[in-house]
């Protein structure tokens, strides 16, 4: 895995974007992530043989992670999905595979539109779809002016997440120390928008491609599952919303079969595990 600062420009402003990559074939597999979050979120990919032929690319969206963080900049879902769009030419790849958490999910249907027969796969990890999808972060994050969210809100989202104390929180907590202020909460109002119009929803439904929803074990009580009709869905086990990070092993090699084509992906799957509460993470 190498990690390499790629100069974009956008509407004629000069952005610099972050992203780990291996560069092994013609078909890449890029990695979108989700609000607060970072291109660490995936770095177990990386390790992951059945990806051995694939080129991989893990982006820091702007305003997130080791990205440019412009004051000036709207970071809407639409223009993550332009800049996404853009650093993808830089590497002409011939396929593509989508593979979209969280916030990146609503980044990665908007994306998906821009690729046109060079997409091959779109996998979505508990995506926002619905208005349900926006509740522990995203709405909480815009009740508020954006100064009252600057000045305490922000704060406060961190601490609650922090008395969570689970590997997935304090991996948020670490990766959102990264993130902007204004970039997370216009990015927030953007999705939310986006979720509440269902737009989403029927942009994934309508997609002509092979496409599969992971959605972790705690979280098999979500609205959004019984609305995705014959979707594939597969449920990961040990899992709350960061199935990549709470259970890697089962993750990565379900979706290597995926990618690779030895899961159908037209019905949907029997759930493997029974649900509970749903944890933290959304966006």
């Amino acid at each position: 895995m190498n990690s390499k600062t790629f100069k974009i420009t956008y509407k004629e402003k000069e952005l610099e974007t972050s992203a780990n990559y291996k560069e092994s074939g013609k078909e890449i597999i890029v990695f979108i992530h989700g609000l607060g979050c970072a291109k660490e979120s995936f770095d177990a990919a990386f390790n992951f043989p059945q990806f051995n032929d694939f080129s991989l690319l893990a982006v820091d969206l702007v305003g997130f992670g080791d990205s440019s963080k412009p004051q000036d900049f709207t970071y809407t879902m639409e223009v993550q999905a332009e800049i996404c769009k853009l650093l993808l030419d830089e590497f002409n790849p011939k396929r593509v595979h989508i593979v979209a958490h969280s916030m990146g999910g609503a980044i990665g249907l908007l994306l998906a539109e821009k690729l046109s027969n060079k997409l091959i796969s779109f996998t979505n990890i508990e995506g926002n779809l619905v208005s349900e999808d926006c509740g522990l972060l995203s709405r909480k994050t815009i009740s508020v002016s954006f100064e009252e969210f600057r000045k305490s809100l922000f704060a406060e989202l961190k601490s609650e997440t922090k008395e969570s104390n689970n590997k997935s929180s304090n991996l948020w907590l670490e990766w959102n120390e990264k993130s902007n202020t204004l970039a997370f909460y216009s990015s927030s109002e953007s999705l939310v928008k986006w979720s509440d119009s269902r737009k989403l929803l029927a942009k994934f439904k309508n997609l002509k491609t092979k496409k599969v929803y992971f959605y972790g074990d705690k979280n098999s009580e979500m609205k959004v599952l019984n609305e995705l009709g014959n979707i594939r869905k597969i449920e990961i086990s040990n899992s709350g919303h960061f199935v990549m990070n709470d259970n890697p092993e089962q993750f990565y090699t379900k979706l290597g079969d995926f990618i690779g084509g030895q899961i159908e992906y037209n019905v949907s799957s029997v759930s493997e595990a029974p649900g509970v509460a749903r944890n933290f993470g959304e966006g």
